[in-house]
């Protein structure tokens, strides 16, 4: 059973603010709240924890935790006999009617109510310094305070806390607990979660999607939605492109749509899209669309000898890393260095591209190729498919000799397939960037 101020309808005409701990420590916030004499409810989370403190012209008057150690109907059944049921059957009372909760207790129980105040105090005291070690998680500061917790026999001096609680704060980094960088904590937390701010569709291809939906589309009505002549260039240089497969050369977008078919049409346009995705990381979004290109070419004809959908592959390749674009712009909100960026965005552009792929609603065979381009092992009902693009993805990287893992997978056709991409992987990256270059 949870009091009802964990869900106070109040709350919803109150103002509040919010944020990461890892840009605005909790001590910032408590002295912001005592010197500014706010009067209103904290809530701090961090992974599971959470804890409530409550504040009343600047002090702190109430505390709620719900972990084990802290909590206060254990701290009250402990020194004084009562049962928990009954604690908390006069707690919600308390909210019912809209009184102090802590002087209904000890009006009703007998109990002194400077004796209910040295419990709160303590375990206040105890929650408030606990919290300060926190180098991650969330805040919520709202200037709702609830019936319940008014007329506390509690009036702590918050900042004193803070004081008290620099060694033992201290004490704590010294032996590693607070090891790691805040802000890379937080975006650990956030990618674990998948409490991430996921950007929506790209206005060209939510066009392209509301009409793909349509049952009765037409070819005309697809060409009629490409209207950025930098998009048209595009789409007939791929379709031209030597390593599409094309013999002769399309010279209509009409031509190109009848031929790439809207699979890949919708590839090239998120590829045009993603472009302009994160103006600050221009250069390295071209870099790794580029990347992506070239792994979605070679990935079209390794997929047609092995007797495979080409055309899929070629999708799955150009949008394989849509991941690594999205978290170089979702990084950039924090203060990250380069080498913790990086390391960020290897580990876990899989499982947010994932996610932005089903956002986007794009097929499964897609969302499980993203997710485990890296991690073949793990795939589990396109399997054949997440194969040709991690085969496809080392083979444009041009190492030499190729990794163990890729020879091996190679080898179970009975053909060497590196010769017909090793002698024209140059001639790949010309005309590739010949596609994405300005016009």
């Amino acid at each position: 059973m949870q009091p009802a101020f964990h869900d106070q309808s109040d709350e919803r005409i109150s103002r509040s603010i919010e944020g990461s701990l890892s840009l605005m420590s909790l001590a910032d916030l408590i002295q912001w709240i005592e010197n500014s004499k706010k009067s209103g409810s904290l809530v701090v989370t961090h992974e599971e924890y959470v804890r409530r403190f409550f504040f009343q012209n600047g002090r702190l008057i109430f505390v709620w935790c719900d972990q084990e150690g802290e909590l206060l109907y254990d701290s009250i059944h402990e020194q004084f006999g009562l049962s928990t049921e009954r604690i908390m059957d006069t707690l919600k009372q308390a909210e019912q009617l809209g009184i102090s909760f802590m002087g209904m207790l000890s009006s009703e129980e007998g109990i002194p109510l400077e004796q209910l105040g040295g419990i709160i105090t303590t375990l206040a005291e105890q929650s408030l310094t606990t919290s300060l070690a926190w180098r991650a998680g969330r805040f919520r500061f709202n200037d709702f305070l609830p019936a319940s917790v008014l007329c506390s026999p509690v009036n702590i001096k918050p900042t004193q806390v803070l004081l008290d609680s620099t060694v033992l704060i201290d004490e704590a980094r010294l032996s590693g607990q607070s090891s790691l960088d805040p802000v890379l904590n937080e975006v650990y937390d956030l990618i674990r979660k998948g409490a991430i701010d996921i950007p929506p569709l790209p206005a060209e291809m939510q066009l392209l999607m509301d009409k793909i939906n349509n049952p009765s589309l037409t070819i005309d009505q697809v060409v009629e939605c490409l209207t950025d002549p930098l998009l048209v260039s595009k789409v007939l240089q791929v379709c031209n492109s030597p390593f599409y497969g094309r013999r002769s050369k399309v010279d209509t977008l009409r031509d190109a749509v009848v031929y790439m078919g809207l699979k890949s049409l919708m590839s090239i346009v998120t590829v045009n899209a993603l472009s302009g995705f994160s103006p600050l990381h221009a250069e390295q979004i071209e870099q790794i669309l580029h990347h992506s290109m070239m792994v979605g070419m070679i990935a079209k004809q390794l997929a047609r000898d092995m007797g495979e959908n080409h055309d899929q592959a070629f999708v799955c390749g150009l949008l394989h890393d849509l991941g690594w674009i999205v978290m170089l712009e979702m990084l950039s909100k924090y203060d990250l260095d380069k080498e913790k960026r990086d390391q960020l965005i290897r580990e876990h552009h899989e499982t947010l591209g994932a996610l932005v792929a089903k956002k986007w609603n794009f097929s499964e065979e897609i969302q499980e190729v993203i997710k485990h381009h890296h991690t073949l092992e793990k795939a589990q009902n396109y399997k054949n498919m997440v194969q040709i693009i991690f085969l496809s993805n080392q083979l444009a990287k041009n190492e030499t000799p190729l990794p163990d893992d890729v020879v091996s997978a190679l080898s179970l056709n009975d053909r060497d397939w590196t010769a017909p991409f090793a002698d024209h992987l140059e001639e790949l990256d010309r005309e590739i960037d010949s596609i994405l270059s300005p016009q």
